[in-house]
C-alpha cells in the first residue's frame, strides 16, 4: 500500500475490529449489527485495493436474501468467485410479502419474449453451480456482490414475469400441474389465500444450490416463511454444517415437519423459535442423540410451547444445555419444566422465564447448584414479582450471576399508578455476599410507573444494595426495550 503509512497488518486489524458486531450477532441483534457495521465496511472496501479482500471477507459473513433478484445476484457472484462462499457463516432467508395477485393475462396479451408464469419443482439432487452463472437482475448487483446483504433495500416486489423466470428449473419427480394442485389444496385446507407457486421458487433454488458451496455455514435463519412444499425438509437437511437454526414469524406450518428438519442436522446445537405458530396436534418423530446448547421458544399461542416442552423432554441428552427460554410459561407445564431443569442444572447459564400467571413460579423449586449468569423473570404486577422473588425465586440465583432482570409486563400501564415500593425483598436477597459479582441489574417498568419514581431515593437504594455495580456505572432501572434499542453501547454490555 503506497499511500498508507501504517502496515497492512494494522489496517486489517482495524477492519477486523469493525466487523465484531457482524461476527457476533445474537439472533435478535442481527439487523442492528448489519446496520452498524456494513456501511463502515463498505467504506473500507473503497479505500484502496489492499483493503478489498479483508472487507469483502467480513461483508460476506452475513447474507440476507429477500427475492429473486437478490438470490440470482448471490448465486452469480458465487459462480464467478467460488472462494467467497467460504466467508458465509450466516444466511437469512426472508421473502418479501407476495404482491396482490393481478388478473392473469391472456396468451394474446402476454409479450412474446416473457415466459409463461408456470410452476415447477427442483431436481432431486443438489447440483453445484454450472460454469455459466445465473444472469443477475442488474449490473450493479453483479459488480457489488455484497449488496444482497444490505438492509437498505428498496422495497420492490418482483413482477410476475420475474417470478416466472424461475419456472425453467428442471422437473424430475412431479409435473407442474401436480405441484400446483397440491399447493392449492394445502392452501384451502389451511384457509390461506392462494399464492402463485412460482413466486417462492427462488427459495427452493437457493436451498438446492447452496449446500455444496457454503461449507462453513453455521447459522440458518428463516423469517416469515410461507407454507412451503414438503421437499423443504429434505433441502434444508442438506446443510450438514448448521449449528444454529432459527425460525421467526412462522405460521401455518407443521411442528412435526420442523422436528424432522432438526433431526436431520447432525451438527445442530441451538434452535430458536420466535413468534411461531404451528398446527396441532403434534406427532413427534424419534429424535437423534443431539446435544443442544440453546433452546429458545417464544410461541405465538397459549399452549404451543407445550409442544416444545414435550419435545425437549424427549431428548436423550440435556447435560450441555446453556440457554433456555420457554415463554410464556403456563402452570400446566411446571412439572415438565422442573424435570427439564433438573437435567441441565449443572450447565444452564441463561434462563429466561415470564408468565401471565402471577403464581406460576411458586412450585418451581430446584436443588443443586445453578451456574446461571443471566436470569430474566417477568410477571404480571411489580409487587407480586417482588414478593415471589425472595420466597420462590432467590434460590435460583448463584454466585456466578451477572445479569438479573425482573419486572412486570410493560403493556399493562394501569397496574402501575401507585408509587414504587421500597423493595425489601430485593434488598434482603441481593445484600448477601454471594451476589457481589452481580454487575447488571435491570428493573423493567412501564412508562406510567417511571413517571412516579423518586429517582434520588431509587439511586440511594441501589447504591446500598449493589455498591460494586453502582460504582461501575452500569446499573439500569428503566424499560427493558430502552436497553436493547436505546443507549445499549453506552452502559449495557455488548
Amino acid at each position: 500500500m503506497q499511500s498508507c503509512k501504517l502496515p497492512i497488518e494494522v489496517c486489517e486489524r482495524v477492519i477486523d475490529c469493525l466487523a465484531i458486531p457482524v461476527h457476533n450477532p445474537t439472533w435478535i441483534d442481527y439487523d442492528k449489527a448489519l446496520r452498524f457495521s456494513n456501511p463502515t465496511l463498505r467504506a473500507c472496501l473503497l479505500v484502496c485495493r489492499d483493503w478489498v479482500h479483508r472487507s469483502q471477507h467480513h461483508l460476506f459473513h452475513c447474507v440476507k436474501l429477500r427475492d429473486t433478484s437478490q438470490a440470482d445476484a448471490f448465486l452469480s457472484t458465487l459462480a464467478r468467485h467460488p472462494h467467497r462462499a467460504q466467508s458465509v457463516k450466516f444466511l437469512r432467508i426472508w421473502p418479501r410479502p407476495p404482491p396482490s395477485s393481478p388478473k392473469p393475462a391472456s396468451p394474446s396479451q402476454r409479450p412474446s419474449n416473457s415466459p409463461a408464469p408456470t410452476s415447477s419443482t427442483l431436481p432431486s439432487h443438489s447440483p453445484a453451480l454450472s460454469a455459466s452463472p445465473v444472469a443477475p437482475s442488474s449490473s450493479h448487483s453483479s459488480q457489488n456482490p455484497v449488496s444482497v446483504s444490505n438492509d437498505q433495500h428498496v422495497e420492490e416486489t418482483p413482477s410476475q414475469s420475474e417470478s416466472g423466470n424461475l419456472a425453467h428449473v428442471p422437473t424430475t419427480e412431479s409435473s407442474e400441474s401436480d405441484i400446483s394442485s397440491r399447493d392449492q389444496t394445502q392452501d384451502k385446507i389451511q384457509g390461506k389465500t392462494s399464492i402463485p407457486p412460482c413466486y417462492y421458487n427462488w427459495i427452493y433454488k437457493v436451498l438446492t444450490r447452496l449446500p455444496p458451496l457454503l461449507s462453513n455455514l453455521s447459522l440458518l435463519y428463516f423469517d416469515k416463511l410461507p407454507t412451503l412444499h414438503p421437499r423443504f425438509i429434505r433441502l434444508v437437511s442438506c446443510f450438514k454444517t448448521i449449528r444454529t437454526l432459527c425460525f421467526s414469524d412462522l405460521e401455518n406450518q407443521s411442528f412435526s415437519e420442523i422436528i424432522q428438519v432438526i433431526n436431520r442436522l447432525p451438527q445442530l446445537r441451538s434452535v430458536f423459535f420466535l413468534d411461531t405458530k404451528w398446527f396441532r396436534p403434534v406427532r413427534f418423530f424419534p429424535s437423534r442423540s443431539l446435544r443442544f446448547e440453546g433452546i429458545y421458544c417464544e410461541a405465538n399461542g397459549e399452549y404451543l410451547n407445550t409442544d416444545v416442552i414435550d419435545w425437549l423432554g424427549s431428548l436423550q441428552d440435556l447435560s450441555g444445555l446453556r440457554l433456555l427460554q420457554i415463554a410464556p410459561l403456563q402452570r400446566c407445564n411446571l412439572n415438565k419444566m422442573h424435570r427439564i431443569l433438573q437435567r441441565c442444572i449443572h450447565s444452564l447459564e441463561f434462563l429466561n422465564m415470564f408468565s401471565r400467571d402471577a403464581n406460576v413460579f411458586e412450585s418451581l423449586s430446584l436443588s443443586g447448584h445453578l451456574k446461571l449468569e443471566y436470569i430474566r423473570i417477568i410477571n404480571f404486577r411489580l409487587s407480586q414479582t417482588l414478593a415471589l422473588f425472595s420466597s420462590h425465586i432467590s434460590h435460583l440465583l448463584s454466585p456466578s450471576l451477572v445479569y438479573l432482570i425482573i419486572g412486570p409486563f410493560e403493556d399493562l400501564e394501569t397496574e402501575y399508578a401507585t408509587p414504587l415500593p421500597s423493595w425489601p425483598d430485593i434488598d434482603n436477597a441481593l445484600s448477601q455476599p454471594k451476589f457481589n459479582r452481580l454487575a447488571y441489574f435491570v428493573m423493567s417498568l412501564s412508562p406510567s410507573h417511571k413517571r412516579n419514581i423518586d429517582h434520588e431515593t431509587l439511586r440511594a437504594t441501589f447504591q446500598k444494595i449493589l455498591p460494586q455495580s453502582y460504582q461501575r456505572g452500569i446499573l439500569w432501572v428503566e424499560k427493558y426495550i430502552d436497553i436493547t434499542e436505546g443507549r445499549r453501547g453506552e452502559h449495557f454490555p455488548e
